[in-house]
């Protein structure tokens, strides 16, 4: 009895992997990633979510004030290449009812566990038909910080961050926004 016991728990031991390949996920180090998707200009390649059509002029100033209403200020203003950008802004914490610069419950508290910004991309266009759109994305960054042990080896700054994502939540919110002063 007690060595067919043995055998069993022998077998079990050897859990159920069998010759299905590991997870990958678990394998492999949390920094072996595709360096292009920690970069802005991955990001801002992809197709915009949303887009508001109208006057070149109005939507600059439309774009500018939607901005500031989230509470960002303007970095680059460049009407010739048709982009604005704001200054990058750190994420709302859960608490911070009055900011609308998240989009979901999830990502307030994300940016209240980690330190997480915002920037804003105006993306100008003039179509075939001689009007124009703008298309405002929203990249979202990770601060992230060298272990000062590993410091030494390591050139380059401690801390720098890295983009995660888009927030397309907070790209429709603004492009309601550019709508509606558009459209008072």
């Amino acid at each position: 009895m007690r060595i067919i016991l043995a055998v069993m728990m022998m077998a079990m031991a050897g859990g159920c992997m069998g010759k299905r390949p590991a997870n990958l996920a678990t394998t492999r180090p949390v920094t072996d990633v595709d360096p292009q998707l920690a970069e802005n200009d991955y990001w801002l390649a992809k197709p915009a979510s949303v887009e508001v059509r109208g006057d070149f002029e109005k939507l600059w100033q439309a774009s500018e004030d939607a901005a500031h209403e989230f509470l960002f200020k303007i970095d680059r203003r460049d009407k010739r290449s048709g982009l604005m950008t704001t200054e990058p802004l750190i994420s709302k914490q859960f608490w911070e009812f009055w900011r609308k610069d998240v989009g979901t419950l999830r990502d307030a508290n994300e940016a209240t566990l980690a330190s997480i910004r915002r920037t804003i991309y105006f993306q100008f266009r003039r179509e075939k038909d001689g009007g124009f759109t703008v298309a405002p994305k929203v990249i979202v960054e990770k601060d992230s910080k060298v272990d000062p042990i590993y410091k030494a080896d390591i050139e380059g700054p401690s801390t720098y961050w890295y983009a995660m994502r888009r927030d397309e939540v907070v790209e429709k919110r603004v492009a309601a926004a550019v709508r509606k002063k558009l459209n008072p």
